[in-house]
């Protein structure tokens, strides 16, 4: 039998199961048996869930042939169609629903049922309108794992990412008195303490950490685990599912436990003693965000891969490239701009518009009154996607004022004298 889930819904449950999924797929890359892995995690899920091993392995199965789309459940293949509501009398609410904006959907239903005995009940009208946008949808987050609580290490590059933000330097502006802040976004592998990438932002967000992710994605591969703390940009729903699509096992420390995170900080206090206390010595002193990250970037190729580290006793690139032949490279490198694209719900306006950082935006005329999804580059805003009910519509363009008041010449808008 087939599901009848919201949207919502269908993503929480393919996150738990990735969540069982990808503990069998690392208790068998440690070389444990396929059955003696998924009836283990079937005994112990890392979820609220219960499972049957034989369910686990169906799973598992169609998550190594599909990804993280497998793992969604199968929709009806008559969802969105009332089998208890007849076309006429569908088409006969939603005229008089439509007709009747101002009236109470209960005062509507006494007067239908008056004229047609055989309606359903009130609550499944109400449920057939919903899925028409003339409802409304909750939504609910399941709780991951939290982190370890014992010094470790990850046997493999790339097996382990730790990821986390810090306060960086201010910088002095020559065109401003004020100063700006800046936030350090970084990525550390945990085997080889190599860095896939960093950079400084003026926001701690989640747009900056997909930015720092993405681009550690494209520079060292996809890991198969990301350990980060309880802040908002790495627990909201599109992280987890940005996450789940990649192949990665979004992990999350305790509250109160940032020496679960030990490596990562300690990685920031290094940065600071080193790298941020020489600002003020070198003779190009940054004044933008640019001019720091590129000198970051030259201090962690030029200094810190290069140097031997004191735990590991090699080079984080050396220790790194080591197991450069396990290392995941990314499948589909062209949509990966897309899986991080930000996603805000708009209600368009009569005039065919909608408002995103107090600018408008004009969207096709059909979409007036309805209520749309825009993706778009939350760093470069361009394009603007429209999406109504999972379908792509068109792209947003920014509205031209001037334009728009030249589009009817024959409307005067001046006032007449009064002769006239």
């Amino acid at each position: 039998m087939k599901l009848d889930l919201s949207n919502e819904r269908r993503h929480e449950v393919a996150l738990a199961r990735f969540a069982c999924v990808s503990r069998v797929d690392e208790l068998v890359r440690r070389g444990v048996p396929f059955g003696v892995a998924t009836q283990e995690v079937a005994n112990r899920p890392p979820v609220e869930l219960k499972v049957a091993a034989r369910t686990l392995e169906d799973w598992f199965y169609l998550w190594r042939r599909e990804g993280f789309k497998g793992l969604l459940p199968k929709t009806r293949r008559d969802r969105g169609q009332c089998r208890s509501i007849s076309q006429e009398q569908s088409k006969m609410i939603l005229q008089s629903v439509e007709g009747n904006s101002q009236v109470p959907l209960k005062t509507l239903y006494r007067h239908w049922i008056q004229t047609d005995a055989t309606l359903p009940s009130l609550n499944t009208i109400y449920r057939f309108l919903v899925e028409r946008d003339l409802g409304s949808k909750n939504r609910r987050n399941d709780p991951l794992l939290s982190g370890p609580t014992k010094a470790f290490e990850s046997p493999l590059s790339n097996d382990l990412w730790m990821v986390d933000f810090s306060p960086g330097p201010f910088l002095k502006r020559p065109d401003s008195k004020k100063t700006l802040a800046t936030q350090l976004c970084l990525i550390i592998d945990d085997h080889s303490r190599l860095i896939p990438y960093a950079a400084y932002y003026s926001k701690a967000n989640t747009a900056t950490f997909h930015q720092t992710l993405k681009e550690a994605v494209l520079r060292r591969g996809v890991p198969h685990k990301l350990y980060t703390d309880q802040g908002a940009p790495f627990v909201c729903e599109h992280s987890k599912i940005a996450c789940a699509a990649l192949g990665i096992r979004l992990l999350h420390a305790k509250p109160y436990h940032s020496w679960s995170k030990g490596k990562v900080e300690r990685m920031f206090l290094t940065l600071q003693k080193d790298f941020e206390s020489a600002l003020g010595l070198s003779t190009s002193v940054p004044t933008t965000i640019e001019e720091l990250n590129a000198q970051l970037a030259l201090w962690l190729q030029g200094v810190y891969h290069c140097q031997v580290h004191s735990s590991t006793a090699q080079t984080p690139t050396d220790r790194f490239s080591a197991h450069a032949a396990y290392t995941r490279a990314l499948e589909c490198p062209e949509g990966l701009d897309e899986l991080f694209y930000m996603r805000l719900a708009r209600r368009v306006r009569k005039d065919a518009t909608v408002r995103l950082e107090n600018r408008l935006y004009e969207v096709d005329l059909s979409l007036r009154t309805l209520q749309v999804e825009l993706r778009f580059d939350p760093i470069i805003k361009d394009p603007i996607q429209v999406f109504h009910k999972g379908r792509f519509c068109a792209n947003a363009t920014p509205v031209d004022l001037q334009l728009n008041s030249q589009l009817n010449p024959q409307r005067n808008y001046e006032k007449r004298s009064p002769e006239y």
